[in-house]
Parts: C-alpha cells; sequence; structure tokens
C-alpha cells in the first residue's frame, strides 16, 4: 500500500506542479501590472516594486491553489483512466475510496494553508500594502524638484535651488493665509523629513515675512518646521483576529466567503472525482468540461455566500457539497470499483 500512496501522491503533485506554476505567473502579471499603474501617482525601484508585489503573494495564492487543486485532481485521474492504470490497481483489489483518501489527505493540508492564508496573513499583507502605498503617496507630495516654479507641499508654494536626497539649499516658500495675508519664508538650508510615515519640511536658520495692506513684518529663526496640510486616512491596525472580529458587515461577509474558499478542496474532491474516474473503454476525457463546471460553481456559490443572507447559504453549500459528494461517489465510482 506504501507503493500505491507514492505512486498516487508523486503523480498529483507532478500534475499539479504543471497547472499550478502556469496560472501563479497568469495572476501575478496581472497584479505586476496593478501595481503598475500606480506609477503615474508614486515612483518605485525594482527592490519597492517587488516589496508590493510580495504583498499580494498570499492573496494570488489563496485564489490559484483551490482551482489547480480541482484541475489537477481531475486531469489526473482521467489521464490514469484512459492509460488504465487506475484499472490495474481496481483489478489488483485496490477499493477507489482508498485511492481517494490519499488526495483527501492533501485536501486537508490544503485548507489548513487556505485558512492561515485568509485569516492571518492576507489582513496583514493588504495592511501592510496599503501603508506602504499611502507612505508613497505622501513622499510624492514631496517630490520637490530644484529649480522648478509652480511646485506645492500642500497650500505652500515651494522654491529651491538644489537638492541632495532629503537636503535642500535656497528655499523660498510663500503662502497666502486665511486672513488674506501674503507670507514667505526664505532658508539656506532645509531638510524632508520622515518620522514613521510622518513627513514634514524643516527649515533652518531663516527669516519670514508677512504682507497686508498695511504693514510688512519680520522674523528671524534658527529652524520652522512646515507640514503638509493634506489628510490621509489613519490606517489602524492590530492584528488579524481583531480585523475579521470588528462587527462591520463587510469583513463579516468577506469571512465567510473566506472560510468556504478555503473548503473548497475538501468540498469539491469527491464530486470531482466522481466525474473523473472512467472507464476508457466507454467514456471520454472531458476534463475540461469537469473543471471548467466544477470550479465554476463552487465560485458562483462563494460569490452568492458574499451578496446573500450569509448564514444560511453558507451552512446550506456546506451540507450540499457533503451530499453531492456521497451520492455522486457511490453512484458513479464507489459501486463499481
Amino acid at each position: 500500500m506504501g507503493r500505491v500512496r507514492w505512486y498516487i501522491v508523486s503523480n498529483f503533485f507532478r500534475t499539479f506542479l504543471t497547472l499550478f506554476i502556469p496560472l501563479f505567473f497568469v495572476i501575478s502579471l496581472v497584479h505586476v501590472v496593478k501595481i503598475a499603474a500606480l506609477t503615474h501617482k508614486i515612483e518605485i525601484d525594482l527592490v519597492e516594486l517587488l516589496e508590493m508585489f510580495s504583498y499580494f503573494i498570499p492573496t494570488i495564492l489563496f485564489y490559484t491553489l483551490p482551482i489547480s487543486f480541482i484541475a489537477a485532481v481531475s486531469s489526473m485521474f482521467f489521464r490514469l483512466s484512459i492509460d488504465n492504470e487506475l484499472m490495474a490497481l481496481f483489478a489488483l483489489g485496490i477499493k477507489s475510496s482508498y485511492v481517494v483518501r490519499i488526495i483527501g489527505v492533501i485536501a486537508l493540508l490544503l485548507t489548513t494553508v487556505l485558512l492561515f492564508l485568509a485569516l492571518l496573513i492576507m489582513p496583514q499583507s493588504k495592511h501592510l500594502f496599503n501603508q506602504f502605498k499611502n507612505n508613497k503617496l505622501k513622499e510624492a507630495r514631496l517630490n520637490i524638484v530644484p529649480n522648478q516654479l509652480g511646485q506645492k507641499f500642500g497650500n505652500f508654494y515651494i522654491y529651491l535651488k538644489s537638492k541632495q536626497k532629503n537636503d535642500l539649499r535656497d528655499i523660498v516658500i510663500y503662502n497666502r493665509d486665511k486672513e488674506g495675508n501674503n507670507q514667505i519664508f526664505i532658508a539656506s538650508q532645509g531638510k524632508i523629513i520622515n518620522q514613521n510615515g510622518l513627513f514634514w519640511l524643516e527649515l533652518y536658520q531663516g527669516k519670514g515675512y508677512t504682507y497686508d495692506h498695511d504693514t510688512l513684518k519680520e522674523i528671524e529663526y534658527a529652524k520652522m518646521s512646515i507640514f503638509d496640510s493634506v489628510e490621509f486616512d489613519a490606517i489602524n491596525f492590530k492584528n488579524s483576529m481583531l480585523y475579521w472580529g470588528e462587527g462591520n458587515e463587510g469583513a463579516r461577509r468577506q469571512l465567510f466567503v473566506m472560510i468556504f474558499t478555503s473548503l473548497i478542496p475538501i468540498l469539491s474532491l469527491y464530486i470531482v472525482v466522481s466525474f473523473s474516474i472512467i472507464n476508457p473503454r466507454y467514456q471520454n476525457n472531458r476534463s475540461f468540461l469537469v473543471i471548467s463546471s466544477i470550479a465554476s460553481i463552487f465560485y458562483l456559490v462563494a460569490t452568492i455566500i458574499k451578496r446573500e443572507d450569509i448564514e444560511i447559504y453558507f451552512t446550506l453549500a456546506i451540507v450540499v457539497s457533503i451530499v453531492a459528494s456521497v451520492y455522486l461517489f457511490k453512484k458513479r465510482i464507489g459501486n463499481f470499483y
């Protein structure tokens, strides 16, 4: 039995990797295009591009693993059936239920991995991506080009003569306050400060002028801090459990969808096998039809769960899947092999 187990497992993983790797790269390319679309707002280098992409990897894995599993199970059993290798195993007295239980262990492990990704890793990666994007948007507001007029930092117009990374030289800042007074600040040097995602300008050894219709006021300062007046939405995240336990309807619906999607390998296994183990003398290879139909049905159910009365549809979907698995496997496979 050990050789049979190894034979089934090795065939499964060869088929699984053949399907999973291309699908993973196709979905990855879609996310790379999404990241590239952000470059009209922010500037990123290759390292930052890879960092942003890494935040999408859990999501890519979560949505490609179930589809790859369904496709691998169906393709493997169709191939072994057509090559008469399954028929040979059954002729030796090995039950079809034993063969499926071998894949069932893999389905259980895969479901565990999917639950781990969905409930723990994906909320954190989503938070890290939003935090990274927010910081880059703030940095973009401070991407001040030397010797160029009309640039703004918040409500302030800013001009500088030279810039070396975050160090600025010969800075002039103009602002018109709420009372209509004109303000000008001049400094020989300054610096862009980034402290935990909070950005501001610091000017050193400069002068400030405020002019209204009647008077001109002048001040001298050793250091002045100017903050961007544009506010970004605060991103608060403590841990994944608190994220799912927020209690809002959107997170609650998403949680049920994530759990159901994670259960797809277990719920779909016997249904897929019921249509994939065939007698090559009387039945044809319809693996594409089986894969596309079953995958579409399960993901359609996940969509319904997200939009409708989630507890009822979630429970009903699991019960129907289990009943269909038992009925179809017994009727189409178990009674014969």
